[in-house]
């Protein structure tokens, strides 16, 4: 039986290594289009009413894909010096699903030429849930059907910074402050047993390339934790009348990744991604599919900036 209990936690630990960041802090390609998703402080940035959703699929081919659901809707208040929203997370890989609810709350401080300062805080909660019975044996395991599927509801707070101006920006933030324990007392895995804090600092501008008809927007976003090495993006989208965008993302020493974004009209854009990972897991998945959309809600005779390029 020890044997047996070995292999269960290997697989654990396993899975997430491979998921990364997606067990805590899901990763997205189409981070650029919603910060809000990573940064508090985005939260009334917009200057409108702005609900966006983001779907991701991993790994298409492979069992037990991570698939990610995030929903965010964020909006100005009290003459454009506080934003305030909410932040929905569902994030799934094989036996183990955890689903956030957190409330965003942003003061933004203005300053000349259109200079802004945004402080966030995130509070909410993650509920996991782990079902080892969905396990796959060769033969009857006694200790894995002995283990009764249950949640964990786990409280947490954060917060963040959004320097912002029209042509370039640059944030910091920690989604988790509270090193949850998921796990039972007595036991001594806390590398997989517990949230950890994970340090995200993105940054991005955007010029003019031919003018009027492209503009260049390189972005990069690099995540820390500890006992785990950096996770390094870096991106760059030419954007073509203000209309159509059109990106290359690298992940350092994990993926390539395709996305295009498409500005319908000043209240409506939707957006695609394609990840292609370069590790091991290459030879046996189809590549990662995310799909965003976004649309600006506003009141009679309320103007929207649009395109919006932070």
């Amino acid at each position: 039986m020890r044997i047996k209990k070995s292999y269960i936690v290997f697989s654990l630990f396993l899975l997430l290594s491979i998921g990364g960041f997606c067990q805590q802090d899901p990763m997205y390609s189409l981070y650029m289009n919603d910060p809000v998703l990573i940064n508090p402080a985005y939260a009334g940035s917009r200057g409108n009413l702005s609900l966006s959703g983001i779907f991701r699929k991993q790994w298409v081919g492979m069992e037990w894909q991570p698939t990610t659901t995030g929903v965010t809707i964020n909006a100005p208040f009290m003459n454009f010096k506080v934003g305030g929203g909410i932040s929905f997370m569902n994030d799934q890989i094989g036996p183990m699903r955890q689903t956030g609810l957190y409330l965003d709350y942003a003061y933004h401080l203005r300053f000349e030429n259109n200079h802004n300062l945004s402080l966030g805080l995130k509070v909410g909660f993650t509920d996991y849930f782990i079902n080892l019975q969905n396990l796959t044996t060769t033969e009857w395991d006694e200790y894995v059907q002995s283990i009764i599927p249950e949640n964990k509801f786990r409280p947490n707070f954060g917060f963040g910074a959004y320097y912002y101006t029209d042509w370039y920006y640059a944030g910091f933030s920690i989604p988790l402050l509270i090193k949850n324990s998921l796990v039972e007392e007595e036991n001594t895995l806390e590398v997989i047993g517990r949230e950890d804090r994970t340090y995200i600092f993105s940054a991005g501008m955007v010029f003019d390339l031919v003018k009027p008809v492209i503009k260049l927007k390189p972005t990069i976003l690099t995540r820390a934790i500890f006992g785990a090495p950096p996770s390094v993006e870096v991106s760059a989208t030419a954007i073509f009348y203000d209309r159509v965008w059109f990106g290359l993302l690298y992940r350092v020493g994990d993926a390539v990744a395709a996305h295009v974004r498409f500005q319908i009209n000043n209240q409506l854009q939707i957006g695609y991604s394609y990840d292609l990972t370069n590790t091991d897991l290459r030879p046996h998945n189809k590549g990662t599919h995310e799909i965003m959309i976004n649309y600006v809600f506003t009141r009679r005779g309320q103007r929207i900036l649009s395109p919006r390029y932070f």
